[in-house]
Protein backbone atom coordinates (compact mmCIF):
# COMPACT_ATOMS: atom_id res chain seq x y z
CA UNK A 1 0.00 0.00 0.00
CA UNK A 2 1.25 3.48 -0.87
CA UNK A 3 1.89 5.56 2.24
CA UNK A 4 2.96 9.07 3.10
CA UNK A 5 6.65 8.78 3.88
CA UNK A 6 7.16 12.32 5.17
CA UNK A 7 5.43 15.70 5.34
CA UNK A 8 7.09 19.06 5.86
CA UNK A 9 5.81 22.61 6.03
CA UNK A 10 7.97 24.89 3.89
CA UNK A 11 7.76 28.48 5.06
CA UNK A 12 10.19 30.12 2.63
CA UNK A 13 7.42 30.99 0.12
CA UNK A 14 6.38 34.54 1.02
CA UNK A 15 2.80 34.07 -0.16
CA UNK A 16 2.20 31.48 2.55
CA UNK A 17 3.38 28.05 3.71
CA UNK A 18 3.60 25.06 1.37
CA UNK A 19 2.82 21.55 2.63
CA UNK A 20 5.09 19.08 0.85
CA UNK A 21 4.38 15.36 1.21
CA UNK A 22 6.61 12.59 -0.11
CA UNK A 23 5.02 9.18 -0.73
CA UNK A 24 6.63 5.76 -0.45
CA UNK A 25 6.35 5.30 -4.24
CA UNK A 26 8.28 8.53 -4.90
CA UNK A 27 5.30 10.75 -5.77
CA UNK A 28 5.10 14.23 -4.24
CA UNK A 29 2.17 16.49 -3.41
CA UNK A 30 2.35 20.21 -2.74
CA UNK A 31 -0.43 22.22 -1.12
CA UNK A 32 -0.61 25.98 -0.76
CA UNK A 33 -3.59 27.96 0.52
CA UNK A 34 -4.34 31.12 -1.44
CA UNK A 35 -6.35 32.99 1.17
CA UNK A 36 -9.27 35.09 0.00
CA UNK A 37 -9.96 32.98 -3.10
CA UNK A 38 -13.04 30.82 -3.68
CA UNK A 39 -11.46 28.69 -6.41
CA UNK A 40 -8.88 25.92 -6.54
CA UNK A 41 -6.53 24.46 -9.11
CA UNK A 42 -4.90 21.04 -9.09
CA UNK A 43 -2.09 20.38 -11.55
CA UNK A 44 -0.71 16.89 -12.08
CA UNK A 45 2.79 17.15 -13.55
CA UNK A 46 4.50 14.07 -14.97
CA UNK A 47 8.12 14.12 -16.08
CA UNK A 48 7.29 12.39 -19.35
CA UNK A 49 7.66 15.12 -21.97
CA UNK A 50 9.13 14.96 -25.45
CA UNK A 51 12.78 14.97 -24.30
CA UNK A 52 12.34 11.36 -23.16
CA UNK A 53 11.33 10.10 -26.62
CA UNK A 54 13.53 8.04 -28.90
CA UNK A 55 13.53 9.09 -32.60
CA UNK A 56 10.95 6.42 -33.45
CA UNK A 57 8.79 7.76 -30.60
CA UNK A 58 8.83 11.45 -31.53
CA UNK A 59 5.32 12.73 -30.81
CA UNK A 60 4.23 9.86 -28.56
CA UNK A 61 4.13 11.91 -25.33
CA UNK A 62 1.70 14.31 -27.01
CA UNK A 63 -0.41 11.43 -28.35
CA UNK A 64 -0.68 9.90 -24.86
CA UNK A 65 -1.78 13.27 -23.47
CA UNK A 66 -4.66 13.21 -25.98
CA UNK A 67 -5.49 9.55 -25.42
CA UNK A 68 -5.92 9.85 -21.67
CA UNK A 69 -9.21 11.63 -22.36
CA UNK A 70 -10.54 9.08 -24.86
CA UNK A 71 -12.39 6.31 -23.04
CA UNK A 72 -16.15 6.63 -22.81
CA UNK A 73 -16.04 6.56 -19.01
CA UNK A 74 -13.34 9.25 -19.13
CA UNK A 75 -15.49 11.47 -21.31
CA UNK A 76 -18.36 11.00 -18.88
CA UNK A 77 -16.16 12.05 -15.95
CA UNK A 78 -15.03 15.18 -17.79
CA UNK A 79 -18.57 16.06 -18.86
CA UNK A 80 -19.93 15.61 -15.34
CA UNK A 81 -17.31 17.91 -13.84
CA UNK A 82 -17.65 20.51 -16.59
CA UNK A 83 -21.42 20.63 -16.03
CA UNK A 84 -20.61 21.81 -12.51
CA UNK A 85 -18.27 24.54 -13.71
CA UNK A 86 -14.91 22.76 -13.67
CA UNK A 87 -12.34 23.51 -16.35
CA UNK A 88 -9.98 20.75 -17.45
CA UNK A 89 -6.97 21.21 -19.68
CA UNK A 90 -3.75 19.43 -20.62
CA UNK A 91 -0.54 20.20 -22.46
CA UNK A 92 2.79 18.59 -23.32
CA UNK A 93 6.09 20.42 -22.87
CA UNK A 94 9.64 19.39 -23.59
CA UNK A 95 10.25 18.19 -20.04
CA UNK A 96 6.84 17.29 -18.67
CA UNK A 97 3.15 16.73 -19.33
CA UNK A 98 0.61 18.67 -17.26
CA UNK A 99 -3.07 17.98 -16.55
CA UNK A 100 -5.00 20.90 -15.04
CA UNK A 101 -8.20 21.07 -13.02
CA UNK A 102 -9.79 24.38 -12.04
CA UNK A 103 -12.94 24.37 -9.94
CA UNK A 104 -14.69 25.91 -6.95
CA UNK A 105 -12.68 25.20 -3.81
CA UNK A 106 -15.72 23.64 -2.11
CA UNK A 107 -15.89 21.01 -4.88
CA UNK A 108 -12.21 20.04 -4.90
CA UNK A 109 -12.57 17.11 -2.49
CA UNK A 110 -15.25 15.56 -4.71
CA UNK A 111 -13.64 16.38 -8.06
CA UNK A 112 -10.00 15.51 -7.38
CA UNK A 113 -10.39 11.68 -7.20
CA UNK A 114 -12.35 11.72 -10.47
CA UNK A 115 -9.76 13.97 -12.10
CA UNK A 116 -6.83 11.77 -11.06
CA UNK A 117 -8.61 8.61 -12.20
CA UNK A 118 -8.42 9.88 -15.78
CA UNK A 119 -4.65 9.58 -15.95
CA UNK A 120 -3.41 6.85 -13.62
CA UNK A 121 -4.81 3.58 -15.01
CA UNK A 122 -5.57 4.03 -18.72
CA UNK A 123 -6.49 1.47 -21.36
CA UNK A 124 -5.45 2.30 -24.94
CA UNK A 125 -7.66 0.74 -27.62
CA UNK A 126 -7.25 0.53 -31.41
CA UNK A 127 -10.61 2.20 -31.95
CA UNK A 128 -9.85 5.18 -29.72
CA UNK A 129 -6.34 5.58 -31.12
CA UNK A 130 -7.52 5.46 -34.74
CA UNK A 131 -10.05 8.20 -34.03
CA UNK A 132 -7.68 10.41 -32.06
CA UNK A 133 -4.97 10.12 -34.71
CA UNK A 134 -7.29 12.00 -37.07
CA UNK A 135 -7.52 14.83 -34.56
CA UNK A 136 -3.77 14.94 -33.91
CA UNK A 137 -2.87 14.79 -37.60
CA UNK A 138 -5.17 17.74 -38.20
CA UNK A 139 -3.44 19.57 -35.35
CA UNK A 140 -0.05 18.93 -37.00
CA UNK A 141 -1.36 20.17 -40.35
CA UNK A 142 -2.68 23.34 -38.72
CA UNK A 143 0.74 23.88 -37.15
CA UNK A 144 2.24 23.79 -40.64
CA UNK A 145 -0.21 26.52 -41.68
CA UNK A 146 0.91 28.59 -38.68
CA UNK A 147 4.04 30.10 -40.21
CA UNK A 148 5.36 31.57 -36.98
CA UNK A 149 5.15 28.21 -35.20
CA UNK A 150 6.75 26.47 -38.17
CA UNK A 151 9.63 28.93 -38.05
CA UNK A 152 10.18 28.36 -34.34
CA UNK A 153 10.19 24.59 -34.83
CA UNK A 154 12.73 24.99 -37.64
CA UNK A 155 14.99 27.04 -35.36
CA UNK A 156 14.81 24.41 -32.63
CA UNK A 157 15.87 21.71 -35.09
CA UNK A 158 18.83 23.81 -36.20
CA UNK A 159 19.90 25.22 -32.81
CA UNK A 160 19.60 22.16 -30.60
CA UNK A 161 20.68 18.56 -30.70
CA UNK A 162 18.61 15.72 -29.25
CA UNK A 163 16.55 15.67 -27.11
CA UNK A 164 15.35 19.30 -27.45
CA UNK A 165 15.56 19.55 -31.24
CA UNK A 166 12.44 17.72 -32.35
CA UNK A 167 8.89 19.01 -32.31
CA UNK A 168 6.68 18.11 -29.35
CA UNK A 169 3.98 17.07 -31.79
CA UNK A 170 6.36 14.78 -33.64
CA UNK A 171 5.77 14.10 -37.31
CA UNK A 172 2.92 12.71 -39.36
CA UNK A 173 4.77 9.48 -40.22
CA UNK A 174 5.41 8.63 -36.57
CA UNK A 175 1.91 9.51 -35.41
CA UNK A 176 0.37 7.30 -38.10
CA UNK A 177 2.57 4.37 -37.04
CA UNK A 178 1.87 4.35 -33.29
CA UNK A 179 -0.02 1.35 -31.90
CA UNK A 180 -1.78 0.92 -28.54
CA UNK A 181 1.15 -1.26 -27.49
CA UNK A 182 3.62 1.56 -28.28
CA UNK A 183 1.62 3.91 -26.08
CA UNK A 184 1.39 1.38 -23.26
CA UNK A 185 5.15 0.79 -23.25
CA UNK A 186 5.95 4.50 -23.07
CA UNK A 187 3.28 5.06 -20.44
CA UNK A 188 4.53 2.23 -18.22
CA UNK A 189 8.11 3.45 -18.48
CA UNK A 190 7.53 7.14 -17.80
CA UNK A 191 4.16 7.56 -16.08
CA UNK A 192 5.56 6.12 -12.87
CA UNK A 193 4.58 7.64 -9.50
CA UNK A 194 8.12 8.87 -8.78
CA UNK A 195 7.86 11.14 -11.84
CA UNK A 196 4.61 12.72 -10.60
CA UNK A 197 4.08 15.98 -8.76
CA UNK A 198 0.54 16.94 -7.78
CA UNK A 199 0.46 20.62 -6.92
CA UNK A 200 -2.73 22.09 -5.45
CA UNK A 201 -3.47 25.73 -4.72
CA UNK A 202 -6.83 26.48 -3.13
CA UNK A 203 -8.65 29.26 -1.37
CA UNK A 204 -9.63 26.79 1.34
CA UNK A 205 -7.74 24.40 3.57
CA UNK A 206 -7.52 20.90 2.14
CA UNK A 207 -6.38 18.22 4.58
CA UNK A 208 -7.44 15.21 2.48
CA UNK A 209 -5.03 15.76 -0.42
CA UNK A 210 -2.59 13.06 0.66
CA UNK A 211 -5.24 10.40 1.38
CA UNK A 212 -6.97 11.03 -1.95
CA UNK A 213 -3.70 10.77 -3.85
CA UNK A 214 -2.71 7.56 -2.03
CA UNK A 215 -6.01 5.91 -2.91
CA UNK A 216 -5.38 6.29 -6.65
CA UNK A 217 -2.24 4.16 -6.89
CA UNK A 218 -2.12 0.47 -7.66
CA UNK A 219 1.68 0.42 -7.83
CA UNK A 220 3.33 0.26 -4.40
CA UNK A 221 6.99 -0.14 -5.39
CA UNK A 222 9.25 1.97 -3.18
CA UNK A 223 11.12 4.56 -5.26
CA UNK A 224 13.03 7.79 -4.94
CA UNK A 225 11.60 10.83 -6.76
CA UNK A 226 12.95 11.27 -10.28
CA UNK A 227 14.08 14.83 -10.91
CA UNK A 228 15.51 16.76 -13.86
CA UNK A 229 19.19 17.56 -13.41
CA UNK A 230 19.52 21.32 -13.56
CA UNK A 231 22.84 22.03 -15.27
CA UNK A 232 23.76 25.66 -14.77
CA UNK A 233 25.39 26.43 -18.07
CA UNK A 234 25.43 28.85 -20.97
CA UNK A 235 24.59 27.26 -24.31
CA UNK A 236 26.68 27.53 -27.45
CA UNK A 237 24.20 26.43 -30.12
CA UNK A 238 24.36 25.38 -33.75
CA UNK A 239 23.53 28.36 -35.98
CA UNK A 240 22.35 28.85 -39.58
CA UNK A 241 21.37 31.61 -41.97
CA UNK A 242 18.30 30.34 -43.82
CA UNK A 243 15.31 31.31 -45.93
CA UNK A 244 12.02 29.43 -46.12
CA UNK A 245 9.69 30.22 -49.01
CA UNK A 246 5.99 30.04 -48.18
CA UNK A 247 2.73 31.40 -49.57
CA UNK A 248 2.08 34.27 -47.17
CA UNK A 249 1.06 37.92 -47.28
CA UNK A 250 3.46 39.06 -44.57
CA UNK A 251 7.05 38.01 -43.91
CA UNK A 252 8.65 36.88 -40.66
CA UNK A 253 12.23 37.56 -39.66
CA UNK A 254 13.74 35.56 -36.79
CA UNK A 255 16.98 35.89 -34.87
CA UNK A 256 18.06 33.18 -32.44
CA UNK A 257 20.96 33.67 -30.04
CA UNK A 258 22.82 31.49 -27.57
CA UNK A 259 20.92 31.18 -24.30
CA UNK A 260 21.28 30.01 -20.71
CA UNK A 261 19.74 27.18 -18.72
CA UNK A 262 17.09 28.14 -16.19
CA UNK A 263 18.51 29.60 -12.97
CA UNK A 264 21.97 30.11 -14.51
CA UNK A 265 23.23 33.54 -13.41
CA UNK A 266 22.84 34.82 -16.98
CA UNK A 267 19.16 33.77 -16.98
CA UNK A 268 18.30 36.80 -14.85
CA UNK A 269 20.42 39.09 -17.03
CA UNK A 270 18.53 37.80 -20.07
CA UNK A 271 15.26 38.75 -18.37
CA UNK A 272 16.46 42.32 -17.95
CA UNK A 273 17.78 42.36 -21.52
CA UNK A 274 14.47 41.08 -22.88
CA UNK A 275 12.49 43.66 -20.91
CA UNK A 276 14.69 46.43 -22.33
CA UNK A 277 14.32 45.25 -25.92
CA UNK A 278 10.70 44.00 -25.97
CA UNK A 279 8.94 45.06 -22.75
CA UNK A 280 5.94 47.04 -23.96
CA UNK A 281 5.43 50.12 -26.11
CA UNK A 282 8.37 51.96 -24.55
CA UNK A 283 10.83 49.14 -25.28
CA UNK A 284 13.84 49.84 -27.46
CA UNK A 285 12.87 47.69 -30.44
CA UNK A 286 9.19 48.70 -30.38
CA UNK A 287 10.17 52.36 -30.51
CA UNK A 288 12.87 51.93 -33.17
CA UNK A 289 11.09 49.50 -35.49
CA UNK A 290 7.45 50.49 -35.15
CA UNK A 291 7.13 54.00 -33.76
CA UNK A 292 10.06 55.61 -35.56
CA UNK A 293 10.25 53.64 -38.80
CA UNK A 294 6.97 51.75 -39.29
CA UNK A 295 8.85 48.62 -40.36
CA UNK A 296 6.79 46.18 -38.28
CA UNK A 297 3.35 45.66 -36.87
CA UNK A 298 4.05 42.64 -34.69
CA UNK A 299 7.27 41.89 -32.83
CA UNK A 300 8.09 39.64 -29.91
CA UNK A 301 10.60 37.41 -28.23
CA UNK A 302 10.97 34.00 -26.60
CA UNK A 303 13.45 33.39 -23.79
CA UNK A 304 13.56 29.59 -23.78
CA UNK A 305 15.47 28.19 -20.81
CA UNK A 306 15.50 24.51 -19.90
CA UNK A 307 17.34 22.46 -17.29
CA UNK A 308 20.36 21.98 -19.57
CA UNK A 309 20.45 24.82 -22.09
CA UNK A 310 18.40 27.48 -23.83
CA UNK A 311 18.08 30.01 -26.64
CA UNK A 312 16.83 33.56 -27.05
CA UNK A 313 14.62 34.21 -30.09
CA UNK A 314 13.46 37.51 -31.60
CA UNK A 315 10.49 37.57 -34.01
CA UNK A 316 9.50 40.40 -36.37
CA UNK A 317 6.56 40.58 -38.79
CA UNK A 318 7.12 42.84 -41.78
CA UNK A 319 6.41 43.26 -45.48
CA UNK A 320 8.65 41.49 -47.98
CA UNK A 321 9.89 44.83 -49.32
CA UNK A 322 11.09 45.85 -45.84
CA UNK A 323 13.10 42.75 -44.90
CA UNK A 324 16.54 44.21 -45.61
CA UNK A 325 15.71 47.53 -43.97
CA UNK A 326 14.40 45.69 -40.92
CA UNK A 327 17.47 43.49 -40.61
CA UNK A 328 19.76 46.48 -40.96
CA UNK A 329 17.86 48.38 -38.27
CA UNK A 330 17.75 45.45 -35.82
CA UNK A 331 21.45 44.79 -36.22
CA UNK A 332 22.18 48.51 -35.87
CA UNK A 333 20.28 48.62 -32.56
CA UNK A 334 22.20 45.60 -31.26
CA UNK A 335 25.54 47.08 -32.34
CA UNK A 336 24.65 50.35 -30.63
CA UNK A 337 23.76 48.39 -27.51
CA UNK A 338 27.17 46.72 -27.54
CA UNK A 339 28.93 50.07 -27.97
CA UNK A 340 26.97 52.17 -25.49
CA UNK A 341 25.39 49.76 -23.02
CA UNK A 342 23.09 50.96 -20.23
CA UNK A 343 23.86 52.98 -17.13
CA UNK A 344 23.04 51.78 -13.62
CA UNK A 345 19.90 53.89 -13.33
CA UNK A 346 18.46 52.35 -16.52
CA UNK A 347 19.30 48.82 -15.39
CA UNK A 348 17.70 49.41 -11.98
CA UNK A 349 14.54 50.76 -13.60
CA UNK A 350 14.27 47.67 -15.81
CA UNK A 351 14.97 45.33 -12.87
CA UNK A 352 12.18 47.00 -10.92
CA UNK A 353 9.73 46.43 -13.79
CA UNK A 354 10.67 42.75 -14.02
CA UNK A 355 10.29 42.31 -10.25
CA UNK A 356 6.90 44.04 -10.34
CA UNK A 357 5.81 41.69 -13.12
CA UNK A 358 6.73 38.73 -10.92
CA UNK A 359 4.84 40.21 -7.98
CA UNK A 360 1.70 40.82 -10.02
CA UNK A 361 1.97 37.39 -11.61
CA UNK A 362 1.61 35.69 -8.24
CA UNK A 363 -1.85 37.17 -7.88
CA UNK A 364 -2.77 34.41 -10.35
CA UNK A 365 -3.48 30.98 -8.85
CA UNK A 366 -2.12 29.01 -11.82
CA UNK A 367 1.07 31.08 -11.76
CA UNK A 368 1.70 30.12 -8.12
CA UNK A 369 0.94 26.50 -8.87
CA UNK A 370 3.33 26.31 -11.82
CA UNK A 371 6.09 28.10 -9.89
CA UNK A 372 5.96 25.69 -6.95
CA UNK A 373 5.74 22.57 -9.13
CA UNK A 374 8.60 23.57 -11.43
CA UNK A 375 10.89 24.22 -8.48
CA UNK A 376 10.01 20.77 -7.15
CA UNK A 377 10.66 19.09 -10.52
CA UNK A 378 14.04 20.82 -10.70
CA UNK A 379 14.78 19.67 -7.14
CA UNK A 380 15.05 23.27 -5.92
CA UNK A 381 14.17 23.32 -2.23
CA UNK A 382 14.07 27.09 -1.83
CA UNK A 383 10.62 28.42 -2.79
CA UNK A 384 11.47 31.95 -1.71
CA UNK A 385 10.61 34.76 -4.10
CA UNK A 386 13.20 36.92 -2.35
CA UNK A 387 15.90 34.47 -3.47
CA UNK A 388 14.87 34.98 -7.08
CA UNK A 389 14.65 38.75 -6.57
CA UNK A 390 18.10 38.78 -4.99
CA UNK A 391 19.53 37.09 -8.08
CA UNK A 392 17.74 39.63 -10.24
CA UNK A 393 19.18 42.47 -8.14
CA UNK A 394 22.68 41.18 -8.90
CA UNK A 395 22.19 42.23 -12.54
CA UNK A 396 24.02 45.51 -13.08
CA UNK A 397 25.40 47.49 -16.01
CA UNK A 398 28.62 45.43 -16.04
CA UNK A 399 26.87 42.05 -16.18
CA UNK A 400 24.48 43.43 -18.81
CA UNK A 401 27.40 44.63 -20.91
CA UNK A 402 29.20 41.31 -20.54
CA UNK A 403 26.13 39.36 -21.66
CA UNK A 404 25.37 41.68 -24.58
CA UNK A 405 28.92 41.37 -25.88
CA UNK A 406 28.96 37.61 -25.38
CA UNK A 407 25.60 37.08 -27.11
CA UNK A 408 25.50 39.63 -29.92
CA UNK A 409 29.17 39.31 -30.91
CA UNK A 410 28.84 35.54 -31.29
CA UNK A 411 27.33 33.52 -34.12
CA UNK A 412 23.55 33.57 -34.26
CA UNK A 413 20.73 32.16 -36.36
CA UNK A 414 18.91 34.31 -38.89
CA UNK A 415 15.78 32.94 -40.55
CA UNK A 416 13.50 34.66 -43.07
CA UNK A 417 10.08 33.24 -43.99
CA UNK A 418 8.56 34.96 -46.99
CA UNK A 419 6.76 34.44 -50.28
Amino acid sequence: MTKVKSTEIIKSFEKGPVRRSLFSNGAVTLFHQFKGMESACANLYILAGSIFEKPSEHGIAHVIEHMLFKEEKTNSVVRDMEKEGAQINAYTYKEYVCFELECAAVKLERFLPKFLSLFLNPVFTKKDLALEKKVILQELREDKDDHETEGLEYIYKKNFKAPLAHSIGGNIKNVKSFTPDDLSKFYKKYYTPNRMVLSVVSGRKFSKLESIFCSQFKETTSRKPFRIKNKLRFSALEHVNSKLKRKMESSIVYYSFNGASIFHKDYYTYMVLDEYLFGGMSSKLFVELREKSGLVYGLGSALNSYAGQGNYIMIFNTHKSNIRKLQARVESVLTEFIDKGLDEAEVKSIRDRVALGWKLGFDDMLERNEYLAELEMLNMKDYSLSTQTKRLDEVDSKSMQALVEKVFNSKYTKLVMSS
